[in-house]
């Protein structure tokens, strides 16, 4: 997509548990150790809900902060767009649920599932709004209680997840330097169940059987996900940055999915990055899907890595399978 979509990042917020899970805390139940997950993953703690929050409470929280970042109301949004593979509920939308809860008034809102794709597939879709003209500021979130979803007494999935979310405010811009310069998306179904949930869906409904066989909770064949995202990243960012026409030099951050330390550190290796201009936070929050990369943006405007007129490189893979980059000018 070689269309350069006038569009700002004007705010940034993120919505995460209290409750911090370690790896020392995951030995107590599982047949793992610290030393196992941190050499695999690059992961040592996730956050996780309690039983008394949700993804809309992760999305809220992210939501009211991205927009005091941004010093918008809720009443001035035109859109809201909320990422997710693990919603409030299967119906309504989350997105509906989170207008209700910000108090935004009777404007457009709709779920997007993409997985850990989604915010770059959210990102690349709100832009689009914008460029339109059918919007002039939009909220886009990616939230998830993925805990929810992964049996968490399988050592091999149960390590890797987390919850929480974030949220960006996007608005329009006249300034000719701002925007998304380029992007990729992609998506091969035919590689759909190598990470997917069997059950809860119109082809497998909600049963004695199929909660007896745990079939609800995410089933992964991990070596064939891994070599997926090991190509799929680094062929990712090489493509994005040759047909931008940018080396790596110019790019002040690059946002991977924070799904693997080995993954990120390979391609960073493979097209050039240095540690020191790669976000990397999967040490904390492990992997959280959707809300991965909003979380590691706010991140990085916090603590000032960002500043305005830098490029920052987003890029993600995940179920479906589906792949997704944009580079973007702040």
């Amino acid at each position: 997509m070689n269309a350069k979509w006038a569009v700002r990042i004007a705010g940034t917020g993120l919505g995460v548990p209290s409750t911090v899970v370690t790896n020392h805390d995951l030995e107590q139940r599982l047949d793992t150790s610290d030393e196992w997950i941190v050499q695999r993953t690059g992961i040592r703690e996730r956050r996780i809900a309690r039983s008394d929050e949700s993804t809309l409470a992760f999305a809220l929280d992210a939501s009211r902060n991205a927009l005091e970042n941004a010093g918008i109301e809720p009443q001035q949004l035109d859109l809201i767009v909320v990422c997710t593979i693990t919603p409030e509920h299967t119906l309504p939308s989350t997105s509906c649920e989170l207008q209700a809860a910000l108090g935004c008034g009777k404007i457009p809102a709709f779920d997007l599932v993409a997985a850990c794709s989604g915010f770059v597939y959210g990102l690349v879709t709100a832009a689009q709004y914008i460029a339109s003209g059918l919007a002039r500021h939009v909220l886009l979130v990616g939230a998830e209680t993925m805990t929810r979803m992964i049996d968490m007494e399988e050592r091999s999935t149960a390590v890797l997840f987390g919850d929480g979310a974030g949220a960006a405010v996007l608005s329009a811009t006249d300034d000719p330097q701002q925007g998304i310069l380029h992007a990729v998306l992609g998506a091969d179904g035919e590689g759909g169940k190598l990470l997917w949930v069997p059950a809860g869906g119109s082809a497998e409904p909600p049963s004695e059987r199929t909660l007896a066989e745990r079939l609800h909770y995410v089933r992964m064949r991990g070596r064939e996900v891994y070599r997926f995202a090991v190509t799929q990243m680094n062929n990712l960012i090489a493509r994005t940055l040759d047909e931008a026409g940018v080396r790596p030099d110019d790019v002040a951050l690059l946002i991977p999915h924070q799904s693997n330390l080995r993954i990120i550190e390979s391609a960073c290796q493979k097209n050039g990055f240095p540690r020191d201009r790669v976000l990397i936070n999967i040490d904390r929050y492990a992997n959280t899907s959707a809300a991965s990369i909003p979380i590691a943006l706010d991140e990085a405007r916090r603590e000032g890595r960002l500043k305005e007129g830098d490029l920052v490189l987003m890029v993600a893979f995940g179920a479906g399978l589906t792949w997704g980059s944009a580079l973007v000018r702040l």
